[in-house]
């Protein structure tokens, strides 16, 4: 892959890699099915693959769970979506 980084060959992968895990993040990486599962298979244009997870209520500013699923495919339909995800904290 073209663009790819090289990943730094000085750094001790082994550090941050459980104790048991059978893998280091750098084999993980050269594993071709690994990295086929990582690979986006949509387009721009396309329709993103329906999630469905519960609804929560943090109206009052605590965490509630509904008895409503959340739809993905029931947001996108009537407008455009984006998902940001990440870490705010």
């Amino acid at each position: 892959m073209a663009n790819e980084k090289e990943p730094r060959l000085d750094f001790d992968w082994r550090s941050i890699t459980a104790e048991d895990s059978p893998q280091t993040p750098m084999d993980t990486m050269k594993d071709p099915m690994l990295r086929d599962l990582a690979t986006p298979k949509l387009n721009v244009g396309d329709r993103a693959f329906d999630i469905e997870l519960p609804a929560y209520d943090f109206s009052d500013g605590s965490e509630r769970l509904t008895d409503e699923m959340f739809h993905l495919s029931a947001i996108a339909r009537d407008q455009p979506v984006a998902l940001i995800f990440g870490s705010y904290t």
